[in-house]
């Protein structure tokens, strides 16, 4: 999403995760996608990334200009991959990854909590930061499994007209649909 908010030019390769090359590997120490390889070197985790590229490309800024701001942009980034991700991910595919059912109940326990936050945030305001900022960028990439679980009628984001508005807004952006 980041690339296509800032209009740059790049090259992407899909990366088969359940055979790892050894040249992706060389690339993503940790294994994990994405990876970036900008003049030979290797720039992973989602977050960090999407810092590089918004301070080596400043228009249109995606962190706030305010300290505090940007802070809190932060905070909910990091919440984004500490909580919101792996709540999603254990609620959607769980069962399938052999999950105890006790630690799909305790996803579906910490994404519904999650979701009352994110509400509780985005209420009175279009974004977590008030504009579009990587706090939004860092909990889209897991809308899809979110919305899958609601197609199932595990999840009801009618409890959370905020949330499921500002995933709307999100969504409907261009870089959202080109990323998709």
């Amino acid at each position: 999403m980041v690339l296509h908010e800032k209009g740059m030019d790049f090259e992407t390769t899909e990366v088969d995760l359940a055979n790892k090359s050894g040249e992706f590997l060389d690339a993503s120490p940790t294994g994990k996608v994405p990876v970036i390889v900008v003049d030979g070197d290797s720039l992973y985790e989602s977050n960090v990334v999407n810092q590089y590229l918004d301070e080596v490309t400043k228009e249109p800024e995606l962190l706030p200009e305010d300290a505090r701001e940007r802070a809190y942009a932060r905070i909910w980034m990091s919440l984004a991959d500490e909580n919101f991700f792996p709540a999603v991910f254990g609620a959607s595919v769980g069962r399938e990854r052999g999950f105890s059912e006790e630690r799909i109940s305790n996803s579906f326990e910490k994404l519904e909590r999650i979701l009352s936050s994110l509400e509780e945030q985005l209420d009175g305001r279009e974004y977590l930061t008030g504009e579009f900022s990587l706090a939004d960028v860092a909990h889209a990439g897991n809308f899809v499994r979110l919305r899958e679980l609601e197609e199932k009628g595990d999840v009801s984001l009618g409890k959370y007209p905020n949330v499921a508005a500002w995933m709307g807004r999100i969504e409907a952006r261009h870089s959202y649909l080109a990323a998709a």
